[in-house]
């Protein structure tokens, strides 16, 4: 069974922004080319996404200074790697309890795509009621009914993804 992530937006085009500047093996660049390419030393891996995310994707890549066409193509490749085809949610509809409703929409994505990941930079913006802290700003856990996510800085993503053993902490909380 793959692995299940949810990248952030901001994991996506930090990997577009680190190519653009030249630089190789970001942490971004690493989590989306596993996300391409289907595989990581730990095994298959599927991308779980919404038409939300790609369509305010779509928006911040022309935003940051990308051509239409370009911001398009790169929505239909992200698309494209999402192996079931995109998780369809409700996303901003005030289930899950976060008070920005973008983060909501990645979040219920998420849950809604039963990934064992959501990856982001921004950790702090999936914090609330229902998040427990397992390692502060590095790992957070989030049950609902029978799921559990991790909530994953991006760099200790990235190197979960290399091989890298989590913290006893994380191990525990995925332990049923």
């Amino acid at each position: 069974m793959p692995i299940r992530l949810c990248l952030d937006l901001n994991v996506w085009l930090g990997a577009v922004l680190s190519e653009r500047a030249g630089r190789k093996d970001t942490a971004a660049q690493l989590l989306v080319q596993a996300v391409r390419s289907g595989q990581s030393v730990r095994g298959p891996v599927a991308s779980v996404i919404s038409w939300g995310m790609l369509n305010r994707y779509r928006q911040v890549l022309i935003g940051a200074g990308l051509e239409r066409d370009h911001a398009n193509r790169l929505v239909e490749v992200m698309a494209t790697i999402a192996r079931d085809g995109p998780s369809l949610t409700l996303g901003g509809v005030g289930v899950l309890p976060l008070e920005d409703e973008e983060d909501r929409h990645v979040l219920e994505t998420a849950v809604a795509g039963r990934a064992d990941m959501l990856v982001t930079h921004n950790l702090r913006d999936f914090v609330g009621q229902d998040v427990r802290t397992l390692v502060a700003d590095r790992y957070y856990g989030f049950e609902a009914a029978a799921a559990k996510l991790l909530v994953v800085h991006t760099y200790d993503a990235a190197a979960w993804i290399r091989g890298e053993e989590p913290p006893t902490e994380v191990a525990a909380f995925l332990d049923p």
